[in-house]
C-alpha cells in the first residue's frame, strides 16, 4: 500500500499511526521506510458487497474520473447519514452501538469491549481522572489544500518537524481524550491515494465509508465528542470540497460564514457533531462529605470504619467507601479573595461568600422571592450583585436544589450541614432558599442543620447564597443498553449532566423493552444495601446522586418521563447515612427510619 504513495503521503501515513510506529520508522526515503517498517494500520473488517457496490478490484481499475465521482457520491450519502443519525438521536435519545475501533494517540479508554471490565476493576476516581478536555491541533496541507487534525502532541510535533508542506495553525477546537458518559467516538480514516484524512462521529457513515471506499483506511478513534447539543458543547461545522475529495471542519461561526460567502467550492454540510466549549466541565456530582469512618455493618445502626471487616461485610460500596469520587473541593477565583467568592472544583460553579456587619452581603439579611425588584426581595438582591459585578461576574442567580445541595456536607450532624467556616465563612444554621419550585406559590430551601429540604412561601423571609455558572440546557438523558439480568435492550439512561448511568426500573421491576413490569420491591435500608452488593458494578447512589434526578419543574413526579417511565411515586433509598432518601413524588429530601420499606434504584459510574 505504501508503495502507491508519494514520499510525503507515505510519511504522513506513518505519522498517522502515532505511537504504534513513531519517528524511528521514518527513514530518509520511501523505499527505506518500506524496508524498515513494513505493514501499516490495521483495516476495519468491511461488510460484504451490497447491491450496486463495486468490488475492490473493479474500484481499483476504475478510471480516475469514475473513482472521484464515486467518492463524491459516497460522501454526499455520508453527509445525509450523519445528519439523519444526529436527528434520530435527538428525537429518540438512543445512541447507536459504537464501533470499538483501535485508539489513536491522544485517545484513552474504550467504547465497548473493555468497558464492563474497566468498571469492575477500577474506582470511579481512577477512571474519571483520565477524562480531559484537550485541543485538536489543525494543520494546512499546502500540497493538497486539505486540513489535518490531531489531539496527539507527538503526532503534532512529528508533523511540524518532518512535514514542511504542513503549516501548523494551532488548536482548532476542543474534544475529550477519553470516554465520558454521553460522548461518542469520532472515527478517523486516511485516504491512501491522496494522503488526506476524514473524520466522522456517525456510526452509519463510518460503516458506509469502510464498506464502499477501500482507498480509505480506517485508523481508529481520534477523540470523543457529542452527537447532541447542550451546555458546554459547541457545533462543529462541516464542509466538503468535492473536486478534491476532502472535508473541512470548524467550530468558528465567523469562519463558517466567511467560507460560505467566499469559497463556493466548499459545500456546506451542516453540523457534523458537537465539540467541547470553554465552559465544558467533566460531568460529576460532588461527594456528600461522608467520611470513611461512616459505614454500616450487619444488623446495626451504629456507624463503623469503612475499610474494616465490619465495614466491608454488609456492602463494600457504601458512601463512605467512595470518598475519593469527586471529593468536595473549592478554590479561589483568579484575582479575587476567597472572602468574596469560591469556585467549586467539581461542578465549576462559583459561589457567593457572605460577610458580617451592616454590608450589602451581610450574612444576617433575609429576603422574599416575589420578583418585585425590592431591596428585601431575592430579585433585588440578585440585581444588586450583578450591578456590583461581584468577583467580576454579572450573571449571579439563585441556585437550584441540586446546586445548593452540592455544597452540603452530610458528614456533619447537629450543626451547619454544609458550610463549615473553614470552607464557606459566615453561614447561618437556617434554611437557604433555592430557585426550585415547591408549588405555584412556594420554593424549596435547604436546611443547613440537617441538609433536608423545606418548602417556603415566596413571601416569607429566608436566607440566600447566590451562585453563577450556566445552568444545564439541552437534552439531558441518553438511552443505552447495559448488562442487567432479565432486562431487555435500552434498559438504562446516561445522564449527560452528571455522568451517571441509571437503571430505568427500580429493583424488583424488569425492563421489557418499553416499560417496567412489576411494582418493585420494598426494602429496609440494610436490605437495599445487601441487594445492591449483589449487583456489581451497579450500586446504591448517594443522596446527592439520587436527588440529581429530580426535576422540580414537573408535577406529579419529579423523574423524567422518557428516561424513567412508570416510576413508583415513593421514597427511594440512598446509601448515605443516616437513611437519606428522596421522595420521587415531589423531590422531597429527608431521612427515613432505616427499618421502613422503601424502593431502590441502582446507578453505575462510567469512565
Amino acid at each position: 500500500m505504501l508503495s502507491a504513495l508519494t514520499p510525503l503521503e507515505a510519511i504522513m501515513y506513518l505519522l498517522s499511526l502515532g505511537p504504534r510506529m513513531g519517528l524511528s520508522c521514518l527513514c530518509a526515503t520511501v523505499l527505506s521506510v518500506l524496508v524498515a517498517c513494513g505493514g501499516g494500520a490495521g483495516n476495519e473488517s468491511r461488510s460484504s458487497a451490497t447491491e450496486g457496490q463495486l468490488d475492490p478490484e473493479t474500484q481499483h481499475n476504475a478510471s480516475p474520473a469514475a473513482s472521484a465521482e464515486r467518492t463524491q457520491r459516497i460522501f454526499q450519502e455520508g453527509a445525509k447519514l450523519n445528519a439523519a443519525e444526529l436527528e434520530q438521536i435527538a428525537q429518540t435519545g438512543v445512541l447507536p452501538e459504537p464501533f470499538d475501533g483501535p485508539l489513536l494517540s491522544g485517545a484513552v479508554g474504550s467504547t465497548a469491549a473493555t468497558l464492563n471490565a474497566d468498571l469492575a476493576t477500577k474506582s470511579a476516581g481512577e477512571r474519571k481522572s483520565a477524562a480531559s478536555r484537550v485541543p485538536a491541533y489543525r494543520f494546512f496541507n499546502g500540497s493538497t489544500g486539505a486540513h489535518f487534525y490531531t489531539t496527539s502532541t507527538t503526532e503534532r510535533d512529528n508533523t511540524i518537524n518532518n512535514l514542511p508542506a504542513f503549516s501548523y495553525e494551532g488548536p482548532a477546537f476542543y474534544v475529550s481524550s477519553t470516554t465520558v458518559p454521553g460522548l461518542s467516538p469520532v472515527h478517523r480514516f486516511l485516504n491512501t491515494q491522496s494522503g488526506v484524512h476524514f473524520y466522522t462521529i456517525s456510526e452509519a457513515e463510518r460503516a458506509n465509508v469502510a464498506a464502499n471506499l477501500p482507498q480509505f483506511t480506517y485508523e481508529g478513534i481520534a477523540y470523543y465528542a457529542s452527537t447532541l447539543a447542550g451546555t458546554g458543547y459547541t457545533p462543529l461545522y462541516r464542509f466538503f470540497v468535492s473536486a478534491q475529495g476532502f472535508h473541512f471542519y470548524t467550530n468558528s461561526l465567523a469562519e463558517r460564514d466567511t467560507i460560505i460567502s467566499t469559497l463556493p467550492q466548499y459545500s456546506y454540510e451542516g453540523i457534523g457533531y458537537y465539540v467541547l466549549g470553554s465552559d465544558w466541565q467533566t460531568p460529576a456530582v460532588p461527594h456528600t462529605g461522608i467520611k470513611n469512618t461512616q459505614c454500616y455493618t450487619v444488623g446495626s445502626n451504629t456507624l463503623v470504619k469503612c475499610f474494616t471487616a465490619e465495614g466491608l461485610t454488609l456492602n463494600n460500596r457504601q458512601d463512605g467507601h467512595r470518598t475519593q469520587d469527586n471529593p468536595m473541593s473549592y478554590s479561589a477565583v483568579a484575582g479575587h479573595a476567597t472572602s468574596d467568592c469560591l469556585r467549586d472544583d467539581v461542578t465549576g460553579l462559583v459561589w457567593e461568600v457572605k460577610q458580617t456587619g451592616p454590608v450589602i452581603r451581610s450574612v444576617d439579611q433575609t429576603f422574599t422571592n416575589l420578583g418585585n425588584g425590592m431591596d428585601n426581595d431575592a430579585s433585588g438582591y440578585v440585581a444588586a450583585m450583578n450591578n456590583l459585578g461581584l468577583c467580576g461576574f454579572n450573571d449571579w442567580r439563585l441556585p437550584s436544589v441540586e446546586e445548593l445541595q452540592g455544597i452540603v456536607d452530610y458528614s456533619v450532624s447537629g450543626g451547619a450541614a454544609s458550610t463549615i467556616s473553614s470552607i464557606f465563612s459566615h453561614t447561618k444554621i437556617a434554611t437557604y432558599r433555592t430557585s426550585s419550585p415547591a408549588g405555584p406559590t412556594a420554593d424549596w430551601g435547604i436546611y443547613f442543620v440537617s441538609g433536608a429540604l423545606q418548602a417556603f412561601s415566596k413571601n416569607s423571609l429566608t436566607y440566600l447564597r447566590l451562585v453563577r455558572g450556566a445552568p444545564w440546557t439541552g437534552q439531558r438523558y441518553i438511552i443505552t443498553s447495559v448488562d442487567y439480568t432479565g432486562d431487555s435492550a435500552n434498559n438504562a439512561v446516561i445522564d449527560r449532566r452528571t455522568g451517571l448511568t441509571w437503571r430505568r426500573c427500580v429493583e424488583g421491576q424488569i425492563w421489557s423493552g418499553s416499560a417496567c413490569s412489576g411494582s418493585g420491591f420494598h426494602y429496609t435500608h440494610e436490605n437495599a444495601l445487601i441487594a445492591a452488593r449483589m449487583a456489581l458494578p451497579w450500586r446504591l447512589p448517594n443522596i446527592k446522586e439520587l436527588n440529581s434526578l429530580s426535576d422540580y419543574s414537573q408535577s406529579d413526579g419529579v423523574l423524567d418521563r422518557l428516561g424513567f417511565p412508570y416510576a413508583p411515586l415513593a421514597f427511594v433509598w440512598s446509601t448515605t447515612p443516616v437513611g437519606w432518601a428522596v421522595n420521587t413524588t415531589n423531590g422531597y429530601v429527608d431521612t427515613q427510619p432505616r427499618n421502613a420499606g422503601q424502593h431502590a434504584r441502582l446507578v453505575r459510574s462510567t469512565p
